[in-house]
């Protein structure tokens, strides 16, 4: 095994295989592999963006990236293995933070295609969102 991160030029499987040694747990094998699947196809045309997930998931977000855009949906919603969810959450979760609620997300500065700037593409970097941890219950 290559100790070199894909690029955009590799196999999607080569691509899916080097993203799934990334990721945090907590969703089940099979999900994170369908939709990490998911991302790396609708990526396919968009070979910087590939290139630029592909950098911020293998170096843990230590150097700067660049937004990795998908269409946004009409409910805003991602369909994954029959599951429905933010798209950048199910990224976040993945890659980040396995225990995330969808409240807990906010953009970076520098994001351009933040979900909740609502333009019609969605950034899905999850080291262009920060968590915000909203205070327990009683605290």
């Amino acid at each position: 095994m290559s100790l070199t991160p894909p690029n955009s030029n590799d196999a999607c499987l080569s691509i899916v295989h080097s993203l799934m040694c990334h990721r945090q747990g907590g969703e089940n094998e099979g999900f994170a592999k369908r939709a990490i699947e998911s991302l790396v196809k609708k990526l396919t045309e968009q070979k910087d963006e590939l290139d630029s997930l592909i950098s911020a998931i293998t170096n843990n977000g230590v150097h700067p990236s660049k937004c990795v855009t998908i269409q946004r949906t009409l409910d805003g919603r991602l369909q994954v293995a029959g599951r429905k969810g933010f798209p950048h959450v199910i990224y976040a979760r993945l890659w980040r933070w396995p225990d995330l609620h969808k409240n807990e997300l906010k953009h970076v500065k520098f994001c351009q295609f933040a979900f909740d700037l609502k333009y019609d593409s969605v950034c899905v970097n999850p080291y262009h969102y920060e968590r915000v941890v909203s205070p327990g219950i009683g605290e």
